[in-house]
């Protein structure tokens, strides 16, 4: 296939174009007060997505320039990488990353060299990042997780004592699904569960294609340690499962080709529910983890060593649990029916296990391999003790429970975040009191000085952008916050008040403050570096005689 090439300055300038675009649409929602953004679905008759989530209205974003959707698509890996890591800040990613961008590009426009800046960037970011760690408050309760929670779902009321509940009871390793509820309130439900990192064999067994989840309800679970080479094995099991119509969970070592194919045909057909998974564990600790599954489930670890045959399952030896969720890299099995004395005595003989270990004098035992069985033995302790919350999102309409349910869990996140490095003031404040650190930095040279000065315009740029979308003036707002000796003032746009930002409720986790930035720039740093882009000129042809509406109606496909 044939390439073009396009150099620099036209490169630059619209990758440029394309980052605007995206940032443009993305940065309004910045805030409590910023507005929402309606995006279209992809499919017609279904209600368009409401969303006040910058990583959502990013992602919706197809430039036809493709040039410029490379630019877009720079900021939907930003606020991408935001979100996996930290749930909130996605806005302020993006928001960061485009200031710095667009200065960045003007600085080499003007003789600055990029890896220069790129260097007095980095040098910005570090000593930024140790002085949002000194500011930081550390200790957090409840009630600053109400207001962490308040600030990333805009002021919804009640979440932040469901969240703060969940984080007291499951703790910070705990694990939160969230799913559409059907009443009008938020519920959170906190079970025992499993929860394990393994994610389903194939995508196609997703059943929420929102949440790309495959959720299954009251599930039987078969449990087995060997390969499943052959659907015919299956089909007795199969069977008798679909006779009580309910879905099956299968947990193998692995389900070859042509038994996953026949699985997933009938899942998709609707002829039975099924999905296939992996047990947890690597090596010889997989039998372990799996006989742990078959006690908390109730049922039993088929062992072809001792001969049990595949064929030959009964229902009775099928574990079962209230809930399944599976994604692509977990699985959480919520209500087993399993012995609750059987897995106490269980999981007191592992602790007992693992105290011995510890207890060996130095020179007893490789000590690598010591530390390898203890923490085994401790993954084992939390999968049999573990404890799984279920939040049901509240809502009056489907649109609306899916754009609440998107900033809960964010909040759910932020709060995690704030538990593991501290809190600071919030609504951009926090990386605006960061200009001090950075304001008397002298560097190698000019360039990169000039790196230096790009950050200290990004710093502020977060906060200018909520005033902004508040219809506020920023001069004044910022011209108050200069006069403040205490670093801790924080402003309320919502109610235009100044305090405390712990009294005040406006505060951001220390991580997801970082995070913003520190992807920000490493993704900006990549494309100063970039001189052209290389591009492959699609061939259209293939598309000659192609009628959407002819394929739609005779379900083919005229290029076949």
């Amino acid at each position: 296939m044939s390439k073009q090439i396009i150099y620099n300055p036209e490169a630059r300038q619209r990758i440029m174009h394309g980052m605007n675009t995206v940032a443009r649409a993305a940065s309004v929602t910045l805030g409590s007060a910023g507005p929402a953004v309606l995006i279209q679905h992809r499919t017609d008759g279904i209600a368009p997505i409401f969303t006040r989530d910058g990583v959502t209205v990013a992602n919706a974003i197809i430039q036809e320039d493709r040039i410029a959707d490379l630019g877009g698509r720079m900021l939907r890996d930003v606020a991408g990488s935001v979100s996996r890591q930290v749930g909130d800040g996605t806005t302020t990613a993006i928001v960061l990353a485009r200031i710095i961008a667009s200065e960045c590009l003007k600085s080499v426009a003007a003789g600055f060299h990029p890896l220069e800046l790129k260097k007095g960037l980095d040098l910005a970011l570090t000593l930024v990042e140790q002085h949002l760690h000194r500011q930081a408050v550390t200790g957090v309760t409840a009630d600053w997780i109400e207001k962490i929670a308040a600030v990333a779902t805009k002021s919804e009321p009640g979440v932040g004592q469901l969240l703060a509940r969940a984080l007291a009871e499951l703790g910070a390793d705990g694990t939160l699904s969230f799913q559409l509820g059907s009443a009008l309130q938020d519920q959170l439900d906190i079970v025992e569960g499993i929860h394990f990192g393994q994610g389903y064999l194939s995508p196609y067994f997703v059943t929420d294609k929102t949440r790309n989840e495959a959720v299954l309800d009251h599930p039987y679970i078969l449990l087995y340690d060997r390969e499943i080479t052959d659907l015919m094995n299956l089909v007795p099991i199969l069977e008798q499962v679909a006779d009580q119509n309910r879905p099956l969970l299968i947990i193998a070592e692995n389900v070859h080709d042509q038994a996953l194919t026949g699985l997933l045909l009938n899942h998709i057909r609707g002829v039975f529910n099924v999905v296939a998974i992996k047990p947890p564990g690597f090596g010889d600790k997989r039998l372990n983890r799996l006989n742990d599954l078959a006690l908390l489930t109730g049922g039993q670890a088929l062992h072809e060593g001792r001969g049990d045959q595949l064929e030959r399952v009964t229902l009775a030896q099928l574990g079962q649990a209230r809930r399944a969720v599976i994604t692509a890299e977990q699985t959480t099995i919520i209500g087993g029916i399993g012995d609750q004395a059987r897995i106490r005595q269980l999981s007191r003989s592992l602790r007992q296990q693992a105290e011995a270990i510890r207890a060996q004098k130095p020179g007893q035992g490789s000590a690598t391999g010591n530390r390898h069985d203890i923490d085994e033995l401790e993954e084992r302790i939390a999968m049999l003790a573990g404890k799984v919350g279920h939040f049901q999102v509240g809502g009056i309409t489907d649109v609306e429970i899916k754009e609440r349910l998107v900033r809960i869990e964010n909040a759910y996140m932020s709060a995690k975040a704030a538990l593991e490095e501290g809190v600071l003031p919030g609504g951009g404040v926090g990386l605006y009191n960061c200009l001090p650190a950075i304001a008397e930095v002298i560097a190698e040279n000019a360039e990169q000085q000039q790196g230096i000065a790009i950050m200290r315009q990004a710093l502020a740029a977060p906060l200018q952008q909520l005033l902004a979308n508040s219809g506020l003036s920023g001069e004044t707002v910022l011209a108050r916050l200069d006069a403040e000796s205490d670093r801790r003032q924080a402003f309320d746009i919502q109610h235009q008040r100044y305090g405390h930002f712990l009294e005040i409720g406006i505060i951001d986790p220390v991580k997801v403050t970082r995070l913003a930035l520190r992807n920000a720039v490493s993704v900006i740093t990549t494309l100063m570096a970039t001189e052209s882009v290389v591009m492959e000129i699609p061939d259209l042809s293939i598309m000659d005689g192609y009628s959407p509406e002819w394929a739609a109606a005779t379900r083919e496909d005229p290029r076949m």
